[in-house]
């Protein structure tokens, strides 16, 4: 018995130092990853539009892209399940029910995705979609997530900044009738710890992946989907 309570206190203990740990050092350096000071702070293009699931901030993620926001834009507009795919993680992407057009993360730009328009849906799984919120070619794409292109140097870099807020798990179990105050902070522990663990992995994975594309590609001309043959 002796032995059996002393393993519960080292397992209580270990939990809330790792919870500690995750808290106060892991989840604000997540949260930020490549972002500035000023960036996490200011005011992005969208964030006035309502959210579905409230105004509640979870990350502001940014990279540096060695060409301009033209070059990027293509690689941005044509993601989703069953188009280009999300040019990250594949192995995660797959267990979430994520395809391809190409049998994988597209490589090269497809004509026939390069328009979208506010009240488009992008699908993000073969079981969901997202509608599409704002579109500011080439500056701003808001579809599940806020996607914002800066141009710097001159113009011939650019800063894709990556924003998230609200998640889904917390404000639907708070609308479960009667258990709904008992699930709620198990849903916001669980979005808070392994949610946000997964999202960093696969949000900075797409960050990686785009700036890999773009750069590999080269200059590219305007592409639309009239272009399509």
């Amino acid at each position: 018995m002796q032995a059996l309570r002393n393993a519960i206190v080292a397992l209580a203990s270990a939990a809330a130092v790792g919870g500690a740990v995750y808290g106060l050092i892991v989840r604000p350096r997540i949260s930020r990853w490549g972002a500035t000071d000023e960036e996490v702070r200011r005011s992005l293009p969208g964030d006035e539009l309502d959210s579905l699931h409230g105004y509640r901030p979870i990350s502001t993620r940014a990279i540096t892209i060695n060409a301009p926001p033209e070059e990027v834009w293509p690689w941005l507009v044509q993601m989703g399940s069953g188009r280009a795919g999300f040019y990250t993680h594949e192995w995660v992407e797959r267990l979430l029910f994520i395809t391809y057009a190409d049998g994988h993360s597209a490589t090269r730009i497809h004509p026939e995705w390069q328009e979208l328009h506010v009240g488009d849906k992008v699908p993000y799984s073969q079981f969901n979609t997202v509608d599409v919120m704002m579109v500011d070619r080439p500056r701003c794409l808001i579809a599940g997530e806020w996607l914002v292109l800066e141009p710097l140097t001159g113009g011939s870099k650019t800063r894709l900044i990556a924003r998230t807020r609200g998640g889904w798990l917390e404000p639907l179990a708070r609308k479960v009738p009667v258990i709904g105050p008992l699930l709620w902070p198990i849903a916001a522990l669980i979005e808070r710890g392994p949610g946000e663990l997964l999202h960093h992995y696969m949000e900075s994975g797409m960050l990686l992946g785009i700036k890999a594309r773009v750069e590999a590609s080269g200059p590219i001309t305007q592409v639309s989907a009239a272009a399509a043959p």
